[in-house]
């Protein structure tokens, strides 16, 4: 799959069922807008994360975006990694 066919919202829900489903021990409350950290998020769920971004969308995500802002959730990640694949 492209780059280009990666819309934000598209990888908000990639984010967020690879969180849920494989990820973390959400609450049933869990949203694309849940803090993942007090979701459970921690360094190695961010590494796994970013793998399986890289692997379901072949789009290497930069450690730089993991920044405290763009992990707050799945839509913030979702938002900075979709704006920096359109700035590449």
């Amino acid at each position: 799959m492209s780059d280009g066919e990666w819309t934000r919202e598209r990888l908000t829900d990639l984010i967020h069922r690879i969180l849920r489903d494989d990820l973390l021990s959400p609450d049933g409350d869990f949203t694309p807008r849940s803090n993942l950290i007090d979701a459970g998020l921690d360094s190695l769920a961010v590494t796994q994360l970013m793998l399986a971004i890289e692997e379901a969308t072949g789009v290497w995500t930069d450690e730089s975006l993991l920044t405290p802002e763009n992990l707050e959730t799945s839509e913030t990640l979702a938002a900075s990694i979709h704006d920096y694949v359109a700035g590449r």
